[in-house]
């Protein structure tokens, strides 16, 4: 894992759910600028593929909750979906929020060096699919600060043939076998294992055996202390929240007995 990225002993990471989605619309710019303020470590973003193959910074697999749109993502252009008002639903004063491309997310990220980005593809991805949104995080020289994601393994595999050089992870909500677990780690080359918040928590030991075998563990989404205590209880690595300036906080105040300004 880049130096970057690599997870540091008595420190948990802040990650910034979909940008900081609780004081803008998740998944665009503002949310971005909002999770850099907070102090976030990384950004986490989500990324569907549109109907003329575009990767689109979106987490729902159809628009409308976001944008208006009543139609899938995958039946959309790119045109037709970042034409929309992406911001409105979460306050009037988010109207111009768009959502953004792929190509849109690096060129911000290239102007923020001081954050780093979970990227989350979803669903299904091939090598030839992942080819360009990995190309323009290369090209705007993010691959030293970028972790690839995905809950399907066939995508991880993907990212780990057409992009060697970035860390990779997989998402998972539950876990029937912890051997077969860490042999698919293993074949897939994955450098993280990202499980669903109370995971860690209900399984326990869970986050030390995965730490111990080689693999960073950043839960998600967790939104409140208790949450957090108990992940930071568990061993993890970061945590993915809603609300990463509460947490910054928080992990500063109460875990490493800091003050952090408001």
């Amino acid at each position: 894992m880049p130096p970057g990225l690599r997870p540091e002993p008595g420190r948990i990471r802040t990650i910034a759910h979909r940008g900081d989605s609780s004081t803008a619309p998740e998944n665009t710019l503002p949310a971005f600028d909002a999770a850099v303020l907070a102090g976030s470590d990384l950004i986490e973003i989500d990324v569907r593929a549109t109907a003329d193959g575009a990767a689109a910074v979106i987490h729902d697999a159809s628009a409308l909750r976001t944008t208006g749109i009543d139609a899938p993502v995958a039946a959309l252009t790119a045109k037709e979906l970042t034409s929309a008002d992406a911001g409105s639903w979460f306050g009037p004063g988010f109207a111009d929020a768009r959502v953004p491309l792929m190509d849109t997310v690096t060129d911000w990220a290239a102007g923020h060096p001081e954050v780093g980005w979970l990227v989350e593809f979803k669903g299904h991805w091939s090598p030839d699919a992942l080819a360009g949104p990995v190309a323009a995080l290369r090209d705007r020289g993010l691959a030293g600060r970028t972790i690839l994601q995905s809950f399907e393994p066939d995508t991880v595999a993907a990212a780990r043939d057409v992009a060697p050089d970035f860390p990779r992870s997989l998402l998972v909500y539950r876990i029937a076998d912890e051997a077969a677990l860490l042999a698919q780690l293993h074949d897939l080359g994955a450098a993280g294992c990202n499980p669903t918040g109370e995971l860690p928590a209900h399984n326990p030991g869970l986050a030390g055996r995965l730490r111990d075998a080689g693999y960073s563990v950043f839960p998600w989404t967790l939104d409140v202390p208790d949450e957090w205590g108990a992940a930071g209880g568990a061993g993890v690595d970061g945590v993915i929240t809603n609300r990463p300036g509460e947490f910054r906080r928080w992990h500063a105040e109460r875990w490493i007995g800091e003050a952090v300004p408001v």
